[in-house]
């Protein structure tokens, strides 16, 4: 880490980046190696690793080399929303980083998204340019968030190859929680994740919360980190399939003008008999699963629908107008 404020600033922000953990092997190793190496003032930046009940030593194995990292245990796997735990008390923190444990941030990834901040009173967030781990040719995973007017979101330039088009900072609909830094601020006003979601859409949840709050968000590509994308659950797995499905349909219920909450709710039923017919009986079912696991907390997203929508002071009009046409 540098020994000295970054050049463009009189005064150092103090930053705390949390690392969620769950069995992660050498790659927290590699995480924390990465975050070690930020250019950015010792006393300015802690390091705080929340450990989602873990079975391994990664935890261990990773603090042995990095001392100075403060640990946090969850006593169970809770999923992304154990990040919860280092977000609750944010006093004398600037603002608060998420780094997955298999993200790997460049040396200067801080200072971009600090400026970012720093200059618009009114963004909550803003997202580093995420590319893919171990491609040959760089490859973006990740410019942010977008969601499309179906209702499903999705990773903003996801698998592009040519860079140019993303290389300027841009207004997004949603953040990614991958890589991400967040103005206190703006959890104070809005709330944490979703512990119901525990994997997947809990980070766009939070930034629909927050645009009905009137925050918005950016992609800052001059900040760059390398994802292991999926390393955790695979990508394609039944349990990302379940939490994707059931989260999406939770997600709009709380946050969605109500035509597209319809609109989705009855195009499920249909796609999940489609896979059936077409004799995908494996994905039919997941969808099954996840349907009723929607069902079940159908009623708890309601009510949090009109507490949200009541302090809500973005119209539906405006919101429609973000979103990327499917």
């Amino acid at each position: 880490m540098a020994d000295s404020p970054p050049a463009s600033l009189s005064i150092t922000p103090r930053v705390r980046v949390v690392v969620l953990n769950f069995n992660g092997g050498d790659r927290l190793t590699r995480c924390l190696d990465a975050l070690a190496r930020t250019e950015w003032p010792v006393d300015a930046l802690e390091i705080v690793v929340v450990d989602n009940a873990s079975t391994d030593q990664s935890v261990t194995d990773a603090v042995a080399l990095h001392p100075t990292t403060v640990v946090m245990r969850s006593a169970s796997n809770v999923g992304f929303p154990a990040n919860n735990l280092a977000l609750g008390d944010l006093r004398n923190i600037a603002y608060v980083a998420l780094v997955n444990n298999d993200a790997y941030v460049e040396p200067g990834w801080l200072l971009p998204l600090v400026d970012a901040l720093d200059a618009d009173a009114s963004l909550g967030a803003v997202n580093p340019l995420v590319l893919f781990a171990n491609e040959s040719v760089p490859t973006i995973n990740n410019a942010g968030n977008e969601v499309l007017t179906s209702g499903y979101g999705r990773d903003r330039a996801f698998g592009a190859t040519t860079l140019e088009p993303y290389l300027s900072p841009a207004d997004v609909f949603a953040w990614c929680g991958a890589a991400v830094l967040l103005r206190p601020a703006y959890l104070a006003d809005v709330g944490l994740f979703d512990e119901r979601f525990f994997l997947y859409y809990e980070d766009t949840d939070l930034s629909w919360r927050g645009r009905l709050r009137g925050w918005h968000y950016s992609c800052e590509p001059a900040a760059q980190v390398r994802h292991d994308h999926a390393a955790s659950t695979g990508s394609g797995s039944p349990m990302q399939l379940f939490y994707t499905e059931r989260n999406r349909l939770l997600m709009l219920v709380k946050c969605a003008p109500a035509a597209m909450v319809m609109g989705a709710v009855v195009r499920f039923p249909v796609s999940m008999l489609s896979y059936a017919v077409h004799g995908n009986m494996a994905r039919a079912r997941v969808h099954l699963r996840a349907f009723a696991g929607f069902v079940r907390l159908a009623m708890p997203m309601l009510r949090e629908r009109r507490r949200i929508r009541g302090h809500s002071t973005v119209s539906d009009v405006a919101i429609l107008a973000l979103l990327t046409d499917a």
